[in-house]
């Protein structure tokens, strides 16, 4: 018997049904909790749990000591709440789906009873004590918000039974995202404090929204107007599902009548955190816009998949390869787009956030998922076991950013037991490849513009914010091995060139024999070498190791990437040992004329094309508002004149004028979008550049009379834009399609040549 199980089947002592949260409870009940519960042995200087652990368990200790320690608001470590000695319970936060507030630490050698939290409802619920598990539920409840309070600067200094009046005075409330706590210009009627989630504090100024802060685990607000009076001066709404505690606003009042200090010092840390907020924020406003807008999601993620816009040719080989190894694509390159830094540069990147599962620290999907298919491992992938899948789609529902899919299930796939019509779809969603080595969106992107990053440690803005020490991992190293290979071939390969050209005109090299005969040979394996780079690329399984065991790569890299540098490479050094064989010359009337033309024009397809994959993405990232795929271009305009539309009715005169005399030239400029690329400004700022301009021909009058303005503005500078989005995208497009094509013909010449060249030799 293992001790598992030993600790599972031996009676549990008097003193764990004696503590308070438990006395009174019927025989049955009491069973129950021992089947489903275990007693944890744990010795001196052992962890129970550390803080921010996820848990589903309360404990109380049958024997010993257990330290309950937490980082109190503004101390930079650990210091002791309380002592939980026999009979006392801990960990109680997780009655009301909190993660763990504290750490648990063995003081002497203890033996604590762990008692899973739906156990414990269920056992009371059925021993039908409904006055008993009434009881219980609040003791645990307030036993976890006192834990809570200790670490907090409301109550740092307060005497045991301030404490106490807040414990009887504070009602836990949840919301969801987006729900709004209160609204500017309400009553005052309580005073708020954080116990889970994300808060955003805005106000609404010239129709847009302003965020003027953002509160986390332990921030309070809502005070100044408590104690001032007058109504709500700014909006409180839920980033994300939020568990927050109200103080009334009398208990409150009566709180600071004992303790006069207590609104200052208040005051102070709060300020000291918005001055904070405010210098990350608004230290870079043209480049930060976006990076809050959805500040919930990057707070959660740990696991987010970014493509960074700059780096990315939109070939959408990540899709093709997921698809390829999977039936089905588990990544549409479609979503948000943010603006931020990754690492500790100052330069921000453009980074569009697909649709794809980002492995939230709290998966909502699993919450709701009525078999229990969906799981998560203890690397913190969470992932689908399509044998218990049965297609309800409860999760395709409950994901807030619609990161699962519903799929027709394969024929030869595991399918839960039952009538095999209804079980006709399954849930599909990204697990990072968990059974392989690396992603394979990652391992096929030929320019290595897609990989995953926990946001919150290794986006810098947010590891500022959320008060996080930057990951190690969080810095993206640029190889220079590119321009190694470029520089280095392009040395070798022209002197070549230029030499074989002239001993050729001298007389001293022949096609057909010699050193003109050996640079022909290597001319012909390099463009095998150059076919032999698309094998990879279209078969996916070939640098898809399988995994074994842990992943050894702390950072998931591109496979593809290199072989696309040394294809560059092998390009240049064949073009250099083609001049030599035979420099291009009028008329090709043979085949050898014509494979030098062939293959000096594929040569410089080829040039130009790496030259665009180089230079036109970051322009294109730059000019986009979110990245867009070829099919969406087709009813964007309409999406985007059809807005125009509806923004114009009903302004007034002044902003109509503005719209005849200004904006309209500006939308319908036949070089505009030229000159916006050539700009090299992102839209935002050209956005504030056609502001500027008109608030100069105004000279400052309109007032109240421009209001609407902005949204005009806006959505001008985004037809402007558009078309130089879709000639981008097609030069990158067309580039890469002609040049296979002509490298093609350059192959098939080639095999021409070369049966032509093998009949003439004696």
């Amino acid at each position: 018997m293992t001790e598992l199980s030993a600790a599972r089947s031996a009676p549990w002592p008097a003193s764990v049904f004696d503590a308070a949260v438990l006395r009174g409870i019927d025989e049955r009940a009491r069973r129950e909790i021992e089947s489903a519960g275990a007693m944890i042995h744990r010795a001196a200087g052992d962890v129970v749990y550390r803080a921010g652990d996820a848990g589903d368990t309360f404990y109380i200790v049958a024997d010993g000591k257990i330290a309950l320690r937490a980082v109190k608001r503004g101390d930079d470590g650990e210091s002791e709440l309380r002592i939980a000695e026999a009979g006392a319970s801990f960990g109680e936060e997780a009655t009301i789906g909190a993660a763990r507030g504290t750490s648990a630490i063995a003081v002497t050698k203890s033996v604590v009873a762990e008692i899973p939290v739906h156990v414990f409802r269920r056992a009371i619920g059925r021993a039908g004590k409904g006055e008993v598990a009434e009881r219980m539920e609040r003791a645990l409840r307030r036993s976890a918000t006192r834990d809570l309070l200790c670490t907090l600067a409301l109550t740092r200094g307060l005497p045991a039974q301030s404490i106490d009046l807040l414990l009887d005075a504070i009602e836990h409330r949840s919301f969801e995202r987006g729900e709004v706590i209160y609204d500017q210009g309400g009553a005052p009627l309580e005073v708020w404090l954080v116990a889970e989630g994300l808060v955003q504090i805005q106000t609404e100024e010239d129709e847009r929204l302003h965020v003027r802060a953002y509160l986390s685990k332990g921030d309070f607000f809502g005070d100044v107007e408590v104690l001032e009076g007058g109504s709500r001066r700014t909006t409180a709404a839920a980033s994300g599902p939020c568990r927050l505690l109200s103080i009334p606003a009398k208990a409150f009042r009566k709180l600071v009548e004992a303790h006069p200090d207590l609104p200052l010092s208040l005051r102070r840390l709060a300020d000291e955190s918005h001055v904070r907020q405010r210098a990350i924020i608004g230290q870079r406003p043209n480049e930060t816009q976006h990076l809050f807008r959805d500040l919930y999601r990057l707070q959660v993620a740990r696991s987010l998949l970014v493509i960074d816009l700059s780096e990315c040719v939109r070939c959408g080989h990540c899709a093709w390869a997921c698809e390829d190894l999977y039936g089905v694509s588990r990544l549409v390159r479609r979503g948000d787009k943010v603006v931020a830094r990754v690492g500790q540069g100052d330069a921000p990147q453009s980074l569009l956030l697909p649709s794809s599962c980002q492995h939230c620290e709290k998966p909502a999907c699993l919450v709701d998922c009525p078999t229990g298919a969906i799981g998560r491992d203890p690397d913190g992938e969470v992932f689908i076991r399509e044998a218990l899948c049965t297609g309800c789609g409860a999760c395709a529902k409950a994901c807030p950013w619609e990161n699962i899919q519903m799929a027709p299930r394969a024929p030869d796939a595991p399918r839960p037991s039952g009538l095999a019509s209804e079980y006709a779809d399954v849930a599909v969603k990204c697990d990072e490849c968990r059974s392989y080595e690396s992603p394979a969106c990652v391992s096929a992107c030929p320019t290595g513009a897609i990989f995953r990053l926990s946001p919150s440690t290794e986006m810098a803005d947010l590891a500022a914010l959320f008060g996080k020490k930057k990951s190690e991992k969080a810095e993206r190293t640029s190889s220079p091995g590119v321009w190694i290979y470029l520089v280095s071939s392009a040395i070798a390969a022209i002197p070549i060139a230029v030499v074989g050209a002239v001993m050729r005109a001298r007389g001293v090299f022949s096609p057909g024999y010699g050193w003109g005969f050996s640079a022909g040979i290597v001319a012909a394996l390099g463009i095998v070498g150059l076919l032999v780079y698309a094998v990879p690329k279209r078969m996916t399984r070939l640098f898809m190791k399988k995994r074994d065991g842990v992943r050894t790569e702390t950072r998931a890299r591109s496979r593809v990437k290199p072989q696309f540098h040394l294809h560059l490479a092998i390009g240049i050094l064949t073009l250099g040992f083609s001049i030599a064989h035979a420099p291009p010359k009028l008329p090709a009337a043979s085949a050898g004329s014509a494979l030098s033309f062939s293959f000096l024009l594929t040569s410089l397809l080829g040039v130009l094309t790496a030259i665009a994959y180089f230079t036109i993405p970051e322009r294109l990232a730059r000019i986009e508002r979110s990245a867009a795929l070829p099919e969406d271009f087709r009813d964007a305009k309409k999406a985007l004149l059809d807005r125009l539309y509806r923004e114009i009715s009903g302004r007034s005169e002044l902003v109509k004028k503005v719209f005849e005399r200004i904006l309209l030239p500006y939308t319908l400029s036949v070089f505009g979008p030229l000159l916006l690329v050539l700009s090299g400004r992102r839209l935002r700022e050209e956005e504030n550049r056609l502001r500027t301009h008109i608030d100069g021909i105004l000279e400052g009058r309109g007032g109240e009379r421009l209001a609407g303005l902005s949204s005009l503005v806006r959505i001008v500078v985004e037809l402007r834009a558009l078309p130089a989005q879709r000639f981008l995208l097609r030069v990158l497009r067309a580039g890469l399609i002609a040049h296979i094509a002509t490298f093609a013909l350059a192959a098939a010449l080639l095999v021409v040549h070369v049966i032509a060249a093998v009949r003439l030799r004696p």
